[in-house]
């Protein structure tokens, strides 16, 4: 396997920066980045209606302050729910005791939700021992024991950066972030200099960019990936991909991610001597996709886990041949249109008769019986395996605005 030194190259990455003067105090190096993000917010103070739909999005909810984001029927079930399961009771990776009050930030609320609370051997955030599934409205293990910050947030998060990291003390790594939530500034970088002049020139906008390099700002995020070139602060290789400079972020459209540390990171289905036509065993893209005979056969390797629907995506012949990028199914500025767009764009050149849903059955396994809609495009599909989002009904939250 690939990054059998990460470490090393951390070692010497960060030895390399201090040498060149920069600091990994994270306050100071933020300040002086200049990286130019200025947050949603002040996008929206010209791009009203695109700000609006974009709050509308599940990018703008993924991560939320427990009393805005908490699902009712997680309350009402916290200590048990109709099937008779035990709600959350514990914090995973310190073993303590939690209850709902401990409750800092809710992840999720389409499919399912996770419960933040404090970590105080890092001042991170950890999850809690359960997660709430609104397809069987049940409690289900969850048992992910890596900071949140040091595991998922550069796509839980806009403008996120590593600004302290000792391999031989990865407790005290820091991090910090321009704002939680995939923000404006996550597709189009950042925002300051167009903020400023007011010239398009001085934004990148994935409409205007060619279909392959304005996937690639979707696939950053999904995407399945092991990375050993930046650890969790608990020492397990993480599933997000930090900026390879220490206290730099990720900027779309400068930014080509899957050439960071390619060394380090097994990337399968991007990487040509990572394909998604095998396994990887002790991985966690060890059986990530469908490589049985009906597979060999067709050509297409579907995914059987979540986010990882860019690989699948690159298999097409859309975008083997530039046809169609993400966007032109997709709007990140708001759910209406992002169904009007996906219907067209079939419908566009495979005729009336086509349905998207019957060529996307849901296979990709995001939680107990909830399952994400295919992007391979096969011809002949599988049968679907379970619930998908569009077959939810919306979320009902517990303290409604």
């Amino acid at each position: 396997m690939k990054r059998t030194h990460g470490w090393l190259a951390v070692a010497a990455l960060a030895v390399a920066a201090l040498a060149a003067g920069c600091t990994t105090d994270p306050v100071k190096r933020a300040a002086g980045s200049g990286d130019g993000f200025v947050g949603s917010t002040a996008c929206g103070t010209c791009h009203q209606d695109h700000y609006k739909g974009w709050t509308d999005t599940y990018h703008s909810k993924m991560v939320r302050p427990a009393r805005d984001g908490l699902l009712k029927d997680a309350v009402d079930n916290w200590a048990k729910d109709s099937k008779g399961n035990a709600g959350p009771t514990k914090a995973n990776i310190t073993g303590t005791p939690a209850k709902l009050d401990d409750v800092v930030y809710v992840i999720g609320s389409k499919w399912k939700q996770r419960f933040l609370v404090k970590n105080p051997q890092t001042g991170n955030h950890q999850f809690l021992d359960k997660q709430w599934n609104r397809a069987t409205n049940a409690w289900e293990g969850y048992g992910q024991k890596n900071d949140w910050e040091t595991q998922c947030s550069t796509c839980h998060a806009t403008g996120f950066r590593i600004t302290a990291y000792d391999p031989a003390n990865l407790k005290a790594m820091k991090t910090t972030m321009t704002e939680k939530n995939t923000g404006c500034e996550a597709c189009h970088g950042p925002g300051a200099k167009h903020a400023s002049s007011r010239s398009k020139a001085d934004i990148f906008n994935p409409r205007n960019a060619p279909k392959a390099e304005a996937d690639k700002v979707c696939g950053y995020c999904h995407i399945r990936t092991e990375n050993s070139n930046w650890r969790t602060a608990q020492g397990s290789v993480s599933e997000h991909l930090p900026h390879p400079v220490l206290g730099e972020t990720y900027k779309a459209g400068q930014d080509d991610w899957t050439m960071w540390y390619a060394d380090k990171v097994l990337m399968v289905g991007i990487h040509a001597d990572e394909p998604v036509t095998k396994n990887y065993p002790k991985t966690d893209l060890n059986n990530a996709f469908n490589i049985d005979e009906a597979a060999q056969k067709s050509g297409y390797f579907e995914a059987l886990k979540h986010h990882q629907q860019y690989q699948e995506h690159l298999q097409t012949k859309h975008a083997k041949a530039g046809l169609l990028a993400c966007i032109d199914c997709h709007s990140s500025h708001g759910a209406p249109k992002k169904e009007v767009a996906a219907a067209a764009a079939c419908t566009g050149c495979h005729g009336a008769s086509m349905d998207p849903k019957k060529m996307m059955p849901g296979l990709a396994q995001t939680a107990g019986g909830l399952m994400m809609r295919s992007h391979a495009f096969n011809p002949n599909p599988r049968a679907p395996r379970g619930t998908t989002a569009d077959q939810l009904p919306p979320p009902v939250y517990a303290y409604p605005k």
